[in-house]
């Protein structure tokens, strides 16, 4: 019987002009490397037709992340770890193999010259995919429904839900939730005038978090970005609010320009000003169900310091 993982590792060898699969085996993945977002994520070790030992990583990722990974890897894999899907229609979870960055080391030094090669490798992804939705049908869209719901449904009715259910949550958090919904209904609408622009719609990773995370890996010097699961056809500004302070943004905002797309400086600023907030509000949810599970001194923090990017 054929091995159903090996058509997707094969496409993948193709790609990376590898010799034909002969073996595959299950090999060692550390939990940091499986990652937390609850995906299935497999390293497999590989024997080739010419006996060389060679490896991947499967991952079993919904349409959306194996079409935008399979875009990446056509435009230019020097940013992003090649891929290769023998699913590329139905849309629900399939296997999907990734070239094999290697083991999971310590955090970025975020030294100045590391934040200019991690800008100008999301300057890049995002100029290839530039105002180019019509070409992107399959990508999640980050109009203005979008926005609301994250913003009304996932956060702020949730955060008001648990001052009601929850007197400890209320007596140290209660006092938070006027100022969180009139920066939530600001940050709607901020996003929603950035939506109808459209200059900077582009294919957006969308869970960057900091530059001491995991989804820009330092693979010798390079930046090499991971883990496209909550990919949005977006303002490109939303990957850039929580991995670079103002001050390292202006490297993005140089490589940009440099690739032909016009931007002024000043106009750059204010609206990644306004998108600020971005990471507050997306992880704000997953926090509060943390919470859920039994408050503790981190889960506090966490929150806490959720509402200072807000």
């Amino acid at each position: 019987m054929t091995n159903p993982f090996l058509p997707s590792i094969q496409g993948l060898f193709d790609i990376l002009r590898l010799p034909p699969v002969r073996e595959i085996h299950q090999d060692h993945l550390s939990q940091d490397e499986r990652g937390y977002s609850g995906a299935e994520v497999r390293r497999i070790s590989v024997t080739c037709a010419d006996g060389s030992l060679q490896s991947a990583i499967l991952k079993c990722t919904p349409l959306e992340e194996r079409l935008a990974m399979e875009t990446l890897t056509r435009q230019n894999r020097r940013h992003t770890p090649a891929a290769f899907s023998a699913n590329t229609l139905d849309p629900g979870p399939e296997w999907m193999a990734q070239e094999d960055l290697g083991p999971v080391r310590a955090p970025v030094c975020p030294t100045p010259q590391w934040m200019r090669s991690a800008a100008a490798a999301l300057a890049q992804i995002h100029f290839d995919n530039l105002q180019k939705g019509d070409s992107l049908p399959w990508l999640p869209r980050a109009d203005g429904a979008y926005w609301r719901r994250l913003l009304t449904q996932l956060t702020v009715d949730h955060f008001a839900a648990k001052i009601e259910q929850s007197p400890a949550f209320a007596r140290e958090f209660g006092p938070y939730l006027s100022p969180l919904r009139a920066r939530a209904e600001q940050f709607e609408r901020d996003m929603t005038a950035l939506w109808r622009e459209s200059d900077s719609l582009t294919l957006t990773h969308g869970d960057l978090q900091t530059a001491d995370g995991d989804h820009i890996r330092n693979c010798g010097g390079r930046p090499r970005i991971i883990d496209f699961g909550f990919c949005r056809y977006a303002p490109f500004y939303i990957d850039l609010a929580s991995y670079f302070t103002l001050a390292e943004a202006e490297s993005y905002h140089a490589a940009l320009t440099a690739l032909g797309f016009p931007l002024k400086k000043a106009d750059f600023r204010e609206r990644l000003r306004a998108a600020a907030p971005y990471a507050g509000f997306v992880y704000l949810f997953p926090a509060l169900m943390q919470w859920g599970d039994g408050p503790t001194e981190q889960t506090g923090r966490r929150l806490l310091q959720l509402l200072k990017i807000i």
